[in-house]
């Protein structure tokens, strides 16, 4: 339990530095509306990708009980 404690944590620490600093103070002055569209684009696919592992190693402890 405390691996997805961790992990959710994690994803919302990165969604709030994103959002409420490099967005608004990095991003959107540089790059304007597309670097905000790929901005949130990564930020989502990489929520995607800490919450497979999850799913991959409850997989993995089920294989190993078998």
């Amino acid at each position: 339990m405390t691996k997805i404690a961790i992990r959710i944590v994690a994803i919302g620490m990165l969604h709030s530095f994103l959002y409420g600093y490099l967005v608004p103070f990095v991003i959107y002055p540089q790059f304007g509306q597309c670097g905000i569209t790929f901005a949130v684009i990564v930020a989502i696919l990489i929520s995607i990708g800490i919450m497979a592992t999850l799913k991959l190693g409850k997989n993995k402890k089920k294989n190993k009980g078998e």
